[in-house]
């Protein structure tokens, strides 16, 4: 549950980025274009990498060639907006992150996956709502009307009480079954 919603949280923020930049890539410069192009491909590629890796755990050159392939498209998708240079920062940056992210998510122990996500999703929500703050700093210092900014709502507060929910189900599934688990060696003793 809890990798199913890091996913579609990877998946959302990178829709909200494009949906906040294309309207605006105008207003911020050709250098923050590119350092925003390089932070959010690397943030996104290692959490594509490590859930590719989680998922097909003992699998390292299909997880990582999986996760270097989605990563690419998620790149091009990202710097499109600020143009080719852009595009090729964030290829650069989630060729990286994607073979770390794999390579990391190859060499967890499959019981200690929620310790490793649980934190990987802080430093990208972090950085999503870092480079949001970025854009809408740009936005302004450009002195064009800018809307109030809701990035620290939808990048910090949702997010977070989401993936509360989704560790707490979690925990409590996983000792659900433990104690289904325990309960059924007591049983087949008895008999």
């Amino acid at each position: 549950m809890l990798l199913s919603i890091s996913a579609l949280m990877v998946l959302f923020f990178t829709l909200y980025y494009r949906t906040k930049v294309c309207p605006n890539k105008q207003h911020v410069s050709p250098m923050t274009g590119k350092s925003i192009t390089m932070a959010m491909g690397m943030v996104s590629s290692l959490m594509v990498g490590l859930f590719s890796a989680i998922l097909l755990q003992g699998q390292l050159a299909v997880s990582t060639v999986l996760a270097i392939l989605i990563s690419m498209l998620i790149a091009y998708f990202i710097g499109q907006p600020f143009g080719l240079l852009a595009v090729i920062e964030a290829l650069a940056a989630s060729l990286m992150g994607s073979m770390m992210g794999a390579m990391l998510g190859e060499m967890l122990p499959v019981n200690h996956t929620t310790l490793l996500i649980i934190p990987m999703d802080a430093i990208y929500l972090f950085s999503v709502s870092s480079i949001m703050m970025l854009i809408h700093k740009e936005i302004v210092k450009k002195d064009v009307q800018a809307h109030r900014s809701y990035s620290f709502l939808v990048t910090i507060a949702i997010p977070i009480l989401l993936i509360g929910m989704a560790t707490f189900l979690d925990i409590n599934h996983t000792e659900n079954k433990q104690n289904m688990s325990s309960h059924n060696h007591h049983h087949m003793m008895k008999e």
